[in-house]
């Protein structure tokens, strides 16, 4: 969430404020963008193999039936403004086999299966009087949230209690479920979805919603949307979870006859940024953090196999593999600009490709999905990490 000395952006310049801060974050760090970089990756076979088929793969789509556009648009909000947790990846596939996003996604389908018309526990009124208990029971992390300790007065023996990494996972969820119900039942939404489908009304503009306005409302409404960082005092504004809502719904609702509420054009929009993509673009080669002006980000990766990387072709590899390799503990200051460096070089990628005149489109938010979601493919999921934070924020 955002750091309370840090300032939200002026109404009307949330996305240029975005482009400018990261832009500016990324310089004052001096991690480059080769113009040479982004050709090699627009050139190899990791994109070229699989550009076209991971670029739309956000992980939005659930197998369920909604009785409501309220009760979907509500869903798919939900799992935006819980879509954080990056930093508890290694211990979440310890437990459960599970990462930080598809232990949400989890989350969010008990919820909506665990509900009623009597109580329905993705209301305002629901998520305001949520329980750690039944977080965890739904997220599937009920046997993992105690941690042993010895009896202050018998040798030997050992009592179970709460703690331990996933505990604090559950405590950071529930917390941000019990703040946002509590700020609709105050301003009287009967749910997040119903306050989502207000701002793109209120946004809209001929059929279109703007985008500016539908952040704004979001952003100012909901401390878990305010994704923002400092950078040598500067302000670093991300926003990742309120931009990733706005292209799920364009996702699900913005094709064809389907288009039921006004939505942004969001092929314009920054990218979404986390620790994957940012730590994907140092892998293969894009971000180029040897000169950098933060010691620990200059040798945070290690030795880098770029150009084994870029050959890889994943629809080429039948190996199955398992596992997750470990990767730098950044702080808060750290992650921020290595977040900011990745939202700057993937407009410099899309200008590139743009230029190029490829044969099939990149925008940011597909530049986004294919980034995401190659990460996931063959060795590319074993071998390469991603940063953590020390103090995990809610992103």
């Amino acid at each position: 969430m955002a750091t309370p000395t840090v300032k939200l952006p002026p109404k009307g310049s949330i996305i240029p404020m975005i482009r400018s801060s990261c832009k500016n974050a990324r310089i004052l760090a001096n991690i480059q963008v080769h113009d040479s970089s982004i050709k090699a990756l627009l050139e190899s076979p990791v994109f070229n193999s699989t550009y076209e088929k991971l670029s739309t793969a956000h992980g939005v789509a659930m197998p369920l039936q909604f009785q409501t556009l309220e009760s979907e648009v509500n869903l798919i909000s939900l799992l935006s403004i819980l879509n954080f947790g990056h930093g508890y990846r290694l211990p979440l596939k310890r437990a459960t086999g599970r990462g930080a996003y598809d232990t949400i996604r989890a989350l969010i389908f008990g919820l909506y299966l665990a509900s009623t018309d009597e109580d329905n526990l993705m209301s305002a009124k629901g998520l305001k009087s949520l329980s750690k208990a039944k977080v965890a029971e739904l997220a599937q992390l009920a046997n993992h949230i105690h941690v042993e300790k010895a009896h202050p007065t018998i040798p030997g023996l050992t009592i179970g209690e709460l703690g331990g990494p996933l505990y604090e996972l559950v405590e950071l969820i529930t917390n941000v479920l019990n703040e946002t119900g509590t700020i609709l039942v105050q301003d009287r939404y009967d749910s997040l979805g119903t306050f989502v489908i207000e701002a793109l009304h209120k946004a809209d503009q001929n059929g279109i919603a703007d985008a500016e306005v539908v952040l704004d409302e979001l952003i100012r409404r909901f401390p878990a949307f305010q994704d923002i960082g400092t950078y040598q005092d500067q302000p670093v504004y991300v926003f990742k979870k309120a931009l990733f809502l706005l292209h799920a719904l364009v996702l699900r609702f913005g094709q064809g006859s389907d288009r039921r509420i006004p939505l942004p054009d969001t092929d314009q929009l920054p990218i979404f940024s986390d620790n994957v993509i940012p730590s994907m673009l140092v892998h293969f080669g894009v971000l180029d953090l040897t000169q950098a002006t933060e010691p620990r980000l200059a040798s945070a990766f290690g030795s880098l196999t770029v150009e084994e990387n870029l050959a890889y072709d994943p629809t080429k590899d039948t190996e199955k593999r398992s596992g997750t390799t470990r990767g730098p503990e950044l702080s808060n200051s750290e992650a921020y600009v290595l977040r900011a460096a990745a939202v700057d070089a993937c407009e410099m990628i899309v200008n590139r490709a743009r230029e190029d005149g490829l044969t099939f489109s990149v925008t940011l938010p597909a530049l986004d999905g294919w980034l995401w979601s190659v990460a996931k493919e063959g060795r590319l999921r074993s071998d390469l990490s991603r940063f953590t934070q020390a103090r995990c924020l809610l992103y």
